[in-house]
């Protein structure tokens, strides 16, 4: 997203057709952009069973979506400056429809994260445009209620985008599986394509800046070299080169902002314009996004593995006990506007976020407290509580921070906190994934320690072993290692009781431990409203 969005519309296009069908056409591409960064969430599971996954591998088909549409969200809208918004929105939305497909197809865990990667690419050349073209299609007095259309359809693909994912999953349709969470994307995406190709108008800005290659290439290597070691190094056992990467990315995150320095210099055409750094409110407001946005796609990613592999639960089913946190949100958005008229935008992301933390807070204590009986509706007052918080304070976020930004940079801030929200996903994805398989292993191996006594000394040796090949993270090479087999093949239910108490006991620990930091984040957001500077004049 760039300063275009924000900007007056640009260059003559005609009105001739009703703004309504643009908007309609782009917001149709946005549901399915939006519903696809939390699909996975629910499928996840059951694709990395059907797919002989590692847990790292699930990792990266949720992370590697979300950042390489960061990466290139940065630039999307410019490119639709200089190339045309109409063009760029329809070559996104086709390879979009491609993308779907070839995920819906893929045969193996690499194939589904490269056409994952390739996905989130084309997202990011379509979603960009869809803001820009309300902008210039929509008159200025309508532009409200277009805007506010889009926030239902972020609202709505965050509730239906896990529940289409489960009832696809359930229905099993001609033994597809979880491969029709993807290719529903193509009748749909065929239509808005067809609809875009006759009836969006074309437009493009007459004081586009160029894309800075250089710098585009610099981000993604400074992030992958950050990423990659986080989700990668639990399986492999954190090799010396796993640190080497995340020390490298510190000098090319400050390579990026030479060159952006040295761009802005010469061209005042930077990505992120130096400025921006100097600016407390922007550096805060960044912050505040990226610990907000981690917390929110890992938080349902790690229980959707909590629920489906420790309890067995159908990806169904964890879409309905995932759904009233998704119902609170959506009350909570709808009350933060006249929460935030009587009181004020400060407070109402600072409430927000603190009901958010403590609702967060209910969920930790509620799977580390219930005991290896925990069943899903145990959630349901805690995800009510923490959904509204999270409504609450994330609707007045962008407009608190970009009000206490200057003017003059307020696009490019804009832009690039939007894309901090999806890097704030995966880095999300990543470090709590460290704190999840980290607790997993280690009460695996404390219940191993602490089985009970069975009649025969070759199995209890085996139970043990199988006890800790669960705490490795991979349920399917745990059931086919010869120790589980031996301990499941024994005489009587004993072993098989002790294997489901420790598998219980494991994925409620590492949960509720990842809970509590993810609880800690939400604080953390409702703090950072303290350094965010006031705009002049502001009474509260």
């Amino acid at each position: 997203m760039t300063d275009s969005m924000l900007a007056p519309a640009q260059t003559g296009v005609a009105r001739s057709r009703p703004p309504g069908l643009s908007v309609a056409i782009v917001l149709v591409a946005a549901f399915l952009v939006l519903a696809d960064s939390s699909v996975v969430n629910v499928a996840a599971p059951v694709l990395q069973s059907e797919l002989n996954a590692s847990f790292s591998e699930v990792q990266w088909v949720v992370a590697i979506y979300q950042l390489t549409y960061a990466v290139l969200l940065i630039t999307g809208g410019r490119l639709g400056d200089l190339y045309g918004r109409k063009r760029l929105f329809v070559i996104g939305l086709a390879g979009f429809i491609l993308t779907s497909a070839a995920c819906g197809l893929a045969q193996s865990p690499g194939m589904l994260i490269a056409s994952r990667a390739l996905q989130g690419l084309t997202a990011a050349l379509m979603y960009p445009q869809t803001l820009t073209v309300i902008q210039v299609v929509v008159p200025p007095e309508r532009r409200p209620k277009a805007f506010a259309a889009l926030g239902m359809v972020v609202s709505a693909a965050t509730i239906v985008g896990p529940m289409l994912s489960g009832v696809l999953i359930q229905l099993d349709l001609f033994g597809s599986s979880w491969r029709p969470a993807f290719l529903v994307n193509l009748p749909i995406g065929i239509v808005a394509l067809v609809a875009a190709l006759l009836y969006l108008p074309e437009s493009r800005s007459e004081q586009a800046r160029k894309l800075d290659l250089p710098a585009v290439l610099t981000i993604v290597t400074a992030l992958a070299c950050l990423c990659f070691p986080l989700i990668e190094g639990h399986e492999r056992g954190w090799p010396w080169w796993s640190f080497a990467l995340m020390v490298v990315s510190v000098p090319l995150f400050a390579l990026f902002a030479l060159r952006c320095a040295k761009v802005h210099r010469r061209t005042q055409s930077a990505l992120i314009p130096p400025s921006l750094w100097r600016d407390r409110a922007f550096t805060v407001g960044l912050l505040m996004y990226m610990l907000a946005y981690s917390a929110i796609t890992s938080f349902f990613l790690y229980q959707s593995l909590l629920l489906q592999f420790a309890y067995g639960y159908s990806a169904l089913t964890v879409a309905a006990v995932m759904a009233p946190f998704a119902v609170g949100s959506l009350v909570g958005y709808y009350s933060s506007t006249p929460f935030a008229r009587r009181k004020s935008g400060r407070v109402s992301v600072t409430v927000g976020a603190l009901v958010w933390s403590l609702g967060v807070l209910a969920v930790g204590l509620t799977t580390l407290l219930a005991g290896n009986g925990l069943k899903g509706w145990y959630f349901i007052p805690s995800f009510v509580v923490a959904g509204f918080g999270l409504g609450l304070a994330l609707a007045p976020l962008l407009g608190l921070v970009l009000g206490s930004i200057r003017s003059s940079d307020a696009g490019s801030a804009s832009g690039t906190l939007s894309t901090g929200q999806q890097v704030g996903a995966v880095l999300g994805v990543a470090l709590i994934g460290v704190v999840f398989f980290g607790t997993l292993g280690s009460s695996a191996r404390n219940s191993a320690d602490h089985l009970p006594a069975t009649t025969s000394a070759s199995v209890a040796a085996s139970l043990r072993e199988c006890v800790i090949a669960q705490g490795e993270g991979d349920p399917a090479a745990a059931a086919e290692s010869a120790a589980c087999r031996e301990a499941l093949a024994a005489p009587g239910p004993e072993a098989r009781e002790a294997l489901a108490d420790a598998d219980h006991h494991g994925y409620r620990m590492a949960y509720g431990v990842s809970v509590l930091v993810l609880a800690g984040a939400a604080a953390a957001v409702a703090l950072g409203v303290r350094f965010l500077p006031r705009p002049a004049g502001a009474a509260t």
